[in-house]
């Protein structure tokens, strides 16, 4: 599978591999090409219908692979708005493109997203420099 190595333009991380882009007030929330890496099929999302306002760290879905199940976890206490659509009937576009078009959901912030303890694609890449996907 050919993945792309393109990212949104104002991604950031959390260390749980999680990124957003910010869009003045929706953001795009998906799981880094990192944590991706050695994953070659996807199954199922599993929606762990959030309503409403959730916390960061809530989780929101959970993407099941032949072997393990990755939670995707809101990265910053936000509204959630929906799923992203374009998965439906092809659950491996987040693996495609995983950091732009294979987002899985979207959110309004409750507050300025740099006001959250996000990490810059910089420094993203210190955290998972020698790190091996687990």
């Amino acid at each position: 599978m050919r993945r792309s190595t393109v990212s949104r333009p104002r991604i950031n991380f959390t260390p749980n591999h999680e990124w957003i882009d910010v869009n003045g007030s929706v953001g795009f929330v998906g799981i880094s090409a990192f944590r991706l890496k050695n994953i070659e099929n996807i199954i199922n999302v599993k929606w762990l219908s959030p309503k409403g306002i959730i916390d960061r760290g809530t989780v929101v879905a959970e993407i099941y692979t032949p072997n393990e199940i990755i939670p995707i976890l809101a990265p910053i206490s936000c509204k959630y708005l929906g799923q992203n659509q374009q998965l439906s009937g092809n659950l491996n576009l987040i693996l495609e493109s995983p950091q732009d078009k294979g987002w899985v959901f979207f959110v309004t912030p409750l507050k300025f997203h740099n006001q959250e303890p996000l990490l810059s694609p910089e420094n993203y890449q210190k955290l998972i420099r020698g790190k091996v996907a687990h």
